[in-house]
């Protein structure tokens, strides 16, 4: 297995884990961005020609805005974390359609929540007791929304095999 095919494997599942600890405890432990970064490292090993500034800068271009979007309440630290993870996969040409791309699987991932959240509490079935996943109100799971977004960006931008 090539280097580069290693670390989309290891991007795809630090991704799945992510949007799993994300939907199971809206928690996403820090090992999970480490990984995504080491994948895009091994990305970068096996893809000749791989921009290693243009990728570094855009990771810090990320966490730079990412402080101010969780300053502002807009996105949670495991959401940044995960997200300036991602961005080390974009160079700066590709970052704000990546950011887009995961914006806009956000918006799906809120709108299709708030369908079934108001859903269920229509049928008393969301209570306070229910699990926070399908209470009104409560947080989104973004990962879900950064691994949908990274999946559409990856397969517009990626040599994939």
């Amino acid at each position: 297995m090539s280097l580069a095919l290693a670390g989309l494997a290891l991007l795809a599942l630090a991704l799945l884990a992510a949007a799993g600890f994300d939907l199971w405890r809206f928690e996403i432990p820090d090992t999970v961005t480490i990984v995504i970064i080491i994948a895009a490292v091994l990305f970068g090993l096996g893809t000749p020609g791989f921009a290693w500034a243009s990728h570094a800068a855009a990771g810090g271009a990320f966490f730079a805005f990412g402080l101010l979007a969780f300053a502002r309440g807009w996105l949670g630290g495991g959401d940044v974390k995960v997200m300036t993870g991602c961005a080390c996969w974009a160079s700066l040409a590709t970052l704000a359609e990546q950011v887009v791309l995961i914006a806009l699987a956000g918006g799906v991932l809120a709108l299709v929540l708030i369908l079934v959240r108001r859903s269920l509490a229509l049928a008393g079935v969301a209570g306070d007791d229910a699990p926070r996943l399908i209470r009104v109100g409560a947080d989104l799971p973004y990962a879900v929304a950064i691994a949908g977004g990274m999946a559409a960006w990856a397969w517009r931008h990626l040599p994939l095999p």
